[in-house]
């Protein structure tokens, strides 16, 4: 069974970026929670919402990460195909309630199908990390989190190991249920 959540994208400043509910579908080892954003069911708000995904609607799989400097986004189509990825350099998530909050610190590992992927928004990183006065601190979380996505992704590591294409399918068929 699957537990109602909001996911909140924060900004360094504290602002919020967007706000989504979704359905808590897996807790891994105190280190990750899973949320499913279902097309049909769960629409993000927020401001400055740009589609960073493909334009059909699409089921999101949210790896959110309590203990490390990453989170990561899977879109799926309807049918369950994988369409692509992006991993967001951000400070340790946190939960409160029914709450989950990550701090966005701007960099993110865009992986396509086929596992191909490049690194996005220095330009705006480099500019954040002045205007919004990053901590020494959190733009070591920033690279850091970079430097964990691209061994993920070439390695084929967890969640780039299929879990998140089995999951999908889990859900989809509905056989899943919280974890």
């Amino acid at each position: 069974m699957s537990t109602a959540v909001v996911v909140r994208k924060l900004k360094f400043d504290g602002s919020v970026k967007y706000e989504w509910p979704g359905d808590l579908v897996e807790a891994i080892d105190g280190e990750w929670r899973v949320v499913h954003h279902d097309p049909g069911r769960h629409a993000k708000s927020g401001i400055n919402l740009r589609s960073e995904f493909a334009a059909e609607p699409a089921h999101m799989l949210h790896y959110i990460g309590l203990g490390g400097p990453l989170t990561v986004i899977f879109a799926y189509s309807p049918a369950g195909e994988f369409l692509d990825a992006k991993c967001d350099a951000a400070l340790p998530g946190t939960i409160e309630g029914d709450t989950i909050d990550f701090v966005d610190l701007d960099l993110d590992v865009v992986v396509l199908p086929g596992m191909q992927h490049y690194v996005r928004d220095q330009d705006t990183f480099a500019e954040r990390s002045i205007s919004m006065s990053y901590s020494e601190e959190a733009k070591r979380s920033a690279h850091l989190g970079i430097l964990h996505a691209l061994r993920i992704v070439r390695r084929g590591l967890f969640p780039f190991d299929g879990h998140a294409d089995r999951l999908i399918a889990e859900l989809l068929s509905g056989t899943s249920g919280m974890k």
